[in-house]
């Protein structure tokens, strides 16, 4: 795990009784340099490798575009039961570990297959629980081999038992920005997406959004927000989902009368079709059903579908900006893409 998104690295911990830690002080043992403190709790200090410094720091003197660090983006299942491993075909004692998906957007995606058992990567050993033998700090995850030595743009190797077969494949690294996030925490000179329909405000959900509700936002979020939030990258559709749009507001109408209380609430669909973007919202409005416009939430909401009249929604629209003085109906952004990120 790491501060920033997506990025594993290797991270020190260890127990003092000093306080008021964690904000950049060399970290030192034997007389040798080795980290910089990132964060305390209690009695308990977390620090930055000197390993992973210098590797940030090789890249910028040596590359003339810094390419930022990779991001394997693999989620995979320990292969300890030997029942699981012969149904993967294995043969002998266990090892590696079988693929369950790869994240949207990852290294790994489109490349490691649900099912793969993956037992070597860039020549490292995977054990049965997911581990290779790191020659400093011994047994680590092996998402951190993608950054051990390595950078995005950079090509690795894995051993996978594919169908009872061992192959080789190659994998590109690559790294992520924070706006491909299910719920992106930073945006570089980007504004979230939006938009107004019939009257109803929506937006592309990120942390932002989620820290109006205070510092002590991560607790006074409504329980739903709080879910999507623990998902991190784990989306509930893998396959599908990139982000989620929430309903931010309405500001009453008589055409949307009976909505005028609902907001923070995650859209599953419009029109029957699946949203997880501002402009795929925008395209579904263009087919009604049957001379309406469905917009269905995720469960557990209190209501989870507003029907609304398709034939006076363009006019109701307009009306409504007019009436609030909204300027601009929508805002689309480019869809993310890998750039160089730390």
């Amino acid at each position: 795990g790491s501060g920033v998104p997506h990025l594993d690295y290797v991270k020190i911990s260890f127990i003092t009784d000093l306080t008021g830690g964690g904000w950049g002080e060399p970290l030192f043992s034997d007389d040798q340099l080795v980290g910089l403190c990132t964060s305390q709790n209690e009695s308990t200090v977390r620090a930055l490798s000197a390993e992973q410094i210098n590797a940030y720091l090789y890249a910028v003197d040596h590359q003339s575009t810094y390419p930022g660090f990779a991001w394997l983006g693999l989620r995979y299942q320990q292969n300890k039961g030997p029942a699981q491993a012969a149904y993967l075909g294995m043969t002998g004692a266990p090892t590696g570990v079988r693929v369950c998906y790869a994240l949207p957007g990852s290294s790994a995606e489109g490349i490691l297959n649900p099912d793969d058992v993956l037992l070597e990567l860039d020549g490292h050993k995977v054990d049965s629980l997911g581990d290779y033998d790191h020659p400093r700090y011994g047994p680590l995850d092996l998402s951190l081999i993608a950054n051990e030595g390595h950078y995005a743009g950079d090509i690795i190797k894995a051993k996978v038992l594919r169908d009872g077969k061992e192959i080789m494949l190659d994998i590109p690294l690559k790294n992520v920005p924070p706006s491909a996030d299910l719920i992106p925490s930073a945006r570089i000179n980007t504004p979230p997406a939006y938009l107004v329909a019939g009257g109803f405000i929506f937006r592309e959900l990120d942390i932002p959004y989620l820290e109006t509700w205070g510092s002590n936002w991560k607790n006074a979020i409504p329980p739903e927000l709080r879910t999507l939030y623990s998902l991190g990258m784990e989306s509930p559709n893998p396959e599908q989902r990139r982000h989620f749009i929430i309903l931010a507001d309405v500001f009453p109408d008589e055409y949307n009368l009976g909505y005028h209380a609902l907001a923070d609430n995650i859209v599953k669909s419009v029109n029957g079709f699946p949203i997880d973007s501002i402009r795929q919202m925008e395209e579904a409005f263009h087919h009604p059903q049957d001379g309406f416009h469905v917009i269905e939430f995720m469960p557990s909401y209190s209501m989870e579908k507003v029907i609304l009249d398709a034939r006076q929604f363009e006019t109701a629209t307009q009306s409504i900006m007019e009436k609030y003085q909204i300027p601009e109906r929508i805002r689309l952004n480019p869809e993310p893409t890998a750039t160089a990120n730390p």
